[in-house]
């Protein structure tokens, strides 16, 4: 046991891992994670199995992605030989991250990745905590487990936001505006989930010994941030790593001087440089120290704040569970943590708001409470976008002012047809995106780019002199579609097409009493919406504009998470529908949707059955003369065989918003191709009467259809068509 002792403790020395200052290793081994599968004939799992043998005993660990944590295009910040800003994008692996438990383990929790190759991250169970990460060349998938404990009587590190620095806070941040959103603020009370969108910054030191790789300092970020993420998930509060900035050349603020001091000017910088090309709720430093004075510093309550939003994080070992309950305790100081008292409570010995600093991974009923206090500041109601920076670069994929075109690296662009690596156009070429750009190409003028998706929806068409699609326009609100239904916002719905689109097509719309039973309740499964953290229940003149009731439902859908199907009987009926949770960032499918007719030129807007002459629907039929329809912007859509803007002179159709409309006359071409073919082969097998009777039904046929197409241009079409035909024959 001594020699594999010694190999374990020289491996986990190589590793760089080395135990924080007052704790020790009690346990350490190799193990072989054993990846499980389906047995033949059973459904795929969508998460993942590893069976792990830990001190003598086998563990089931059951994991689940975890995913969205970092934007698509993930900007890291570094700096060149001569302190010149640079920005990169690397790819970065959003489906190695999992989230799980240990099978049979009450309170267990399983963080790992597995974008290095194996298991890497951390793990608990019987208030034990374990940390695993991958043997390095090993060619039999060895990893090394080893669990932390405190050493009795050492003298433990301390988080720096003392009493005396909580009074030097006080004084600074008493004229610092607090951006709150009022309870009463619809929609935000009750929903439940909030976003902190956090930038990391690492300092010189820290890059330096990870050998100043940029690919290895990312990627032990993205491990301390994701098992951060699991801390935060029973608040249901998602954090979101909008960027990375290292400090490859020098720092720059002064680390040498007082946490405080360090504090001051890290919020400083962010301010001055950060801010402007990085949106963030708050920015944290990761700094490297051997003896550090604390484990980290904050700012109280300070989350949104362009000044105060950061905190500061001291590396005393390379170890990763350790600094992720520090940093998740410093952004605790942003969001409204105060350290727990004595009679501050959790599932463990110690929370992670402790003054010192102990293994745990929760936070305690004290905490909750201060965030709840807190929770309603303006920037976390607001979900991450994909882009967040803005620092404006040639070969980041974003086309920018004075940019033609972006194709990304100098690599990259080498096998883009259409755009070179100093963001200009090839030689020849007119555009590099958009739907109206084709093989480096603008399309030709009325070629379609936007098909309609409904009857109440418009085709769009390409000018030929731009890459970009025209705006999408829809059927002016309040234009009749069918059932008794008007167009809405692009729509023609009805409460039996929704019922069909949720539950299949042989559902259909319940019976009034369905709606009036139901929508009579006021709560979360039957009402006419939410006001003032409130359900409404529905008025008998608003009975049917609530949650939509459905009847002949055979299949039961797969539904998204917190929806659920609500069944209920109205005398030999039954009544069908879903509730909604406001708290979920998910569409409602189970709201009747406005738009759908509630009663005799009446349809329903924001839960109320209103009269139609609200939408002031004014597209009579002299406005296009009878031969269009008006669009968004009131404007006529015509039909084939008139011009835009008011359909009175031939043309092509379309409006004077849609671009140039397809002409038909290639669909005649490909008609008489086609018609050329068939008498071709036709010739072979019948009489020349015979064969005449046929061309004379076909050529009737052919004119009637595209005559339909045609419409009022019928007379010189007809002649355009004998032309051609004759000259095919003849």
């Amino acid at each position: 046991f001594a020699v594999m002792g010694t190999r374990l403790f020289s491996i986990l020395y190589v590793a760089g891992q080395t135990p924080p200052e007052g704790f020790r290793y009690v346990s350490y081994e190799v193990t072989i994670p054993k990846k499980l599968t389906p047995r033949y004939g059973q459904e795929e799992s969508k998460g993942i199995s590893y069976l792990l043998h830990i001190e003598g005993k086998g563990h089931m660990f059951h994991l689940r992605q975890k995913k969205a944590f970092v934007p698509k295009h993930f900007p890291v910040f570094t700096y060149n030989k001569v302190g010149e800003l640079q920005v990169d994008y690397p790819f970065i692996k959003d489906d190695c991250f999992y989230h799980g438990f240990v099978q049979g383990q009450l309170s267990s929790q399983v963080t790992l990745s597995i974008c290095s190759g194996g298991l890497r991250g951390v793990f608990g169970f019987d208030n034990m905590t374990y940390e695993i990460e991958p043997v390095q060349a090993s060619a039999s998938f060895q990893h090394i487990v080893y669990r932390l404990e405190e050493k009795e009587g050492a003298v433990r590190m301390r988080c720096g936001v003392t009493k005396e620095e909580e009074r030097r806070q006080e004084i600074l941040l008493q004229n610092t505006e607090k951006v709150v959103v009022k309870r009463n603020s619809q929609n935000v009370w009750w929903a439940h989930v909030r976003y902190a969108k956090v930038a990391i910054v690492v300092d010189n030191e820290r890059f330096v010994r990870f050998d100043s790789n940029e690919t290895v300092v990312t990627l032990h970020v993205l491990d301390i941030f994701h098992t951060a993420i699991s801390f935060y998930d029973a608040l249901s509060v998602q954090l979101f790593l909008v960027g990375l900035e290292i400090w490859s050349e020098r720092n720059l603020i002064n680390t040498a001087t007082t946490q405080g001091a360090v504090l001051w000017d890290f919020g400083e910088w962010r301010r001055r440089s950060l801010l402007t090309r990085l949106q963030n709720d708050a920015a944290h430093l990761f700094l490297y120290k051997d003896r550090p004075p604390v484990l980290g510093i904050a700012y109280l309550e300070t989350i949104c704040s362009t000044h105060y939003a950061v905190g500061v994080n001291y590396f005393t070992s390379d170890n990763l569970y350790y600094f992720s309950i520090t940093f998740a305790h410093e952004l605790g100081h942003n969001l409204g943590m105060a350290h727990d008292q004595r009679y501050c409570r959790c599932d463990r010995a110690t929370c992670i708001m402790a003054r010192y600093q102990d293994i745990t991974d929760q936070f305690s009923n004290c905490s909750y409470r201060d965030y709840f206090k807190f929770r309603n500041h303006q920037c976390l109601l607001i979900p991450p976008g994909e882009v967040l920076h803005r620092f404006t670069y040639c070969g980041n994929k974003v086309v920018e002012d004075g940019e033609q075109c972006d194709c990304g690296k100098e690599d990259e662009c080498e096998s883009d047809p259409c755009c070179q690596s100093n963001c200009v156009l090839r030689p020849g070429a007119t555009c590099a995106f958009g739907s109206c750009c084709r093989n480096c190409q603008y399309v030709p003028a009325r070629s379609i780019c936007r098909r309609n998706v409904s009857i109440c929806d418009l085709p769009e068409y390409c000018h030929g002199s731009s890459e970009w699609c025209p705006e999408d326009v829809y059927v002016q609100d309040g234009a009749p579609c069918r059932d008794g239904a008007y167009c809405y916002q692009g729509n023609c719905t009805t409460h039996d097409r929704q019922c069909k689109i949720i539950f299949g097509s042989q559902a259909t719309v319940a019976s009034e009493d369905c709606f009036r039973i139901m929508n009579a309740r006021g709560d979360r499964f039957g009402n006419c919406g939410l006001k003032h953290g409130v359900y409404s229940k529905c008025t008998t003149s608003n009975i049917l504009c609530g949650r939509i009731q459905c009847s002949d439902v055979d299949d039961l859908p797969m539904l998204e998470d917190h929806s659920t199907m609500i069944q209920t009987q109205a005398g030999d009926i039954e009544c069908w529908g879903l509730d909604y949770h406001s708290g979920m960032e998910i569409p409602d499918y189970g709201a009747v949707r406005d738009g759908t007719p509630c009663g005799t030129d009446m349809m329903c807007i924001g839960g109320k059955c209103l009269h139609v002459s609200l939408l002031n629907y004014d597209c009579n039929v002299t406005k296009c003369h009878n031969r269009g329809v008006c669009n968004t912007y009131k404007h006529c859509h015509c039909d084939y065989g008139w011009a835009p803007p008011d359909c009175l002179k031939e043309g092509y159709g379309g409006s004077s918003d849609s671009g140039p409309a397809l002409q038909y006359r290639s669909a005649v071409v490909i008609s008489l191709f086609l018609w050329q073919i068939s008498i071709s082969i036709l010739r072979r097998f019948l009489s020349p009467s015979a064969l005449g009777r046929f061309l004379t039904i076909f050529f009737f046929l052919n004119i009637f259809l595209l005559g339909k197409m045609k419409k009022k241009r019928g007379g010189i079409f007809l002649l355009q068509v004998k032309w051609e035909n004759n000259k095919m024959i003849g």
